[in-house]
Order: C-alpha cells, then structure tokens, then sequence
C-alpha cells in the first residue's frame, strides 16, 4: 500500500518498533489483498503523543486509494479505539496534516476533538488530536 523503498528509513523503524513490543499493527484484508492498515504506539518520546499507562499514539492509519470512501479507515480507526479500551488506556492522539480534510473530518466524528497543539514539519502544517475514552 505504501511504498517500502522509497520510505526505507521508515520502514526500518516500523519493523524495530513491531519489534520492541511499541507498536502494533492492524490490517484490513480482503483475501490476500491488503485494503487498510493502523497501528498503535505505547512511546513516542512526546507527551502529546503518549503518556505511559495513560495516552496511545494512532500512526499511519492508511486504505488503498481505490477503496477510500468505504468506511474501511472508520473501521480501523474504532478497531484502534476499542483495542486501546481494553489495554485500559484513558486517551488516543493522532497527528494529521491541516490539508487532509478527509482525515481530519473522520477523526474529528470519532471523538478526536481536542487539540493539542498546531505547528509546521517538514510535510507541512498539522495538528495534534486528542481522544478521551
């Protein structure tokens, strides 16, 4: 879904994190066809992403191109949301770029209504959603 090459330094640190117990993955498979895909992380090394026991990291929530607009991401995203329930977690953040509206407007309907903080990276300008469950 995402191109593992051209992302190489990434995918290294996702695989270390799958690795290290920090994060995990969930996939949405239409047979052998991966459609989506979310993960959580428990350490981010900044408090408005995560804080231990309390707050988990949202991270590259994705779907294929070809099936956005299906509820796939919705579908992953309250996987993610249940899950950090029952790890007994408080609070989910994501972080999501100003100029995605899609995204923004899906977090904003699933409770991620507080924000955190505004700023620019090198990807551009994005905020910081909070979620309390």
């Amino acid at each position: 879904m995402w191109d593992i090459e051209r992302h190489a330094d990434l995918a290294n640190r996702f695989r270390r994190e799958l690795e290290d117990g920090n994060r995990v993955t969930y996939l949405c498979r239409d047979g052998e066809t991966v459609c989506g895909e979310v993960s959580l992380i428990q350490n981010m090394d900044d408090p408005d992403y995560t804080v231990p026991g309390k707050r988990l990291y949202v991270s590259h929530l994705m779907v294929r191109r070809d099936l956005c607009r299906r509820g796939i991401g919705r579908a992953l995203l309250r996987h993610a949301i249940e899950t950090a329930r029952e790890w007994g977690y408080a609070e989910l953040s994501v972080g999501v770029d100003l100029d995605n509206f899609p995204a923004l407007m899906l977090y904003w309907q699933e409770g991620f209504d507080n924000i955190l903080y505004i700023g620019e990276d090198d990807g551009g300008r994005f905020v910081k959603l909070l979620k309390r469950l």
